[in-house]
């Protein structure tokens, strides 16, 4: 199992990594109530080969079960930055690594988690690549019994109240997903969004509101994570 890499992220595309990285911080460095979280992969020193280790798929799963271990009744203003590791679809043998930035915001209100998270990742988006993104918007609470997410004639769904605040807050289009079978990570149980590039539609962000119990403890939280590979795509 090899990690398909290195060869991408060398030369002068590591100059875009770091411009990004140091574009990142320098946004969240910005505003004092958040703390930066530093992520790790799994590896027990004994293996024998990358196949026997546990590769991080996802940063959230990482910060979610440090913050229920740790200190799961205070809020939390979290940014990170790391790689991920997924299974190349191609070719099942390879491990392809990605570099993710991200914010966490833990038990804050859905409202303002949600204003404070879209604020931050549009101000990144904008200074990046300038105008040319999309918000896609859905809400996985969807009845399995309803085909579409919007009920046309009441309008009482959980998705409005958050397009409301972002069209206060945002300068930037964006659109809805209505259908019940809309792709979202599984810990996402409330609104969820992603933003993708105008000119290449791959995915660039993502995120969504969550909410996790273990035991007695529990949190609820907001984020999102930046595909950085795709970002330096653009620039």
């Amino acid at each position: 199992m090899l990690v398909n890499s290195f060869d991408t992220k060398y030369s002068q595309t590591a100059k875009k990594y770091e411009s990004l990285d140091n574009s990142f911080k320098k946004i969240l460095d910005t505003n004092k109530k958040f703390s930066r979280i530093f992520t790790s992969v799994i590896q027990d020193k004994s293996l024998k080969s990358l196949s026997e280790a546990t590769l991080r798929s996802d940063i959230t799963g990482q910060v979610i079960n440090t913050i229920l271990t740790h200190d799961p009744n205070s809020k939390h203003f979290l940014y990170y930055m790391g790689d991920v590791f997924k299974k190349d679809k191609m070719n099942g043998n390879n491990i392809k690594q990605f570099r993710q930035h991200g914010v966490e915001i833990i038990n804050l209100s859905k409202n303002e988690s949600f204003k404070e998270v879209l604020q931050i990742l549009d101000k990144i988006l904008k200074k990046i690549i300038k105008k040319n993104y999309t918000y896609v918007f859905t809400d996985p609470k969807i009845s399995k019994n309803k085909s579409y997410l919007l009920d046309s004639i009441s309008h009482k769904n959980n998705i409005s109240k958050f397009v409301d605040i972002f069209k206060k807050k945002i300068d930037a289009p964006f659109e809805l997903n209505l259908e019940k079978d809309f792709f979202s990570q599984d810990y996402h149980q409330d609104i969820f969004f992603y933003v993708y590039s105008n000119s290449t539609k791959k995915i660039l962000a993502q995120g969504g509101g969550y909410k996790y119990k273990k035991n007695t403890k529990k949190i609820e939280g907001f984020g999102f994570s930046c595909n950085v590979d795709y970002i330096a795509e653009l620039i």
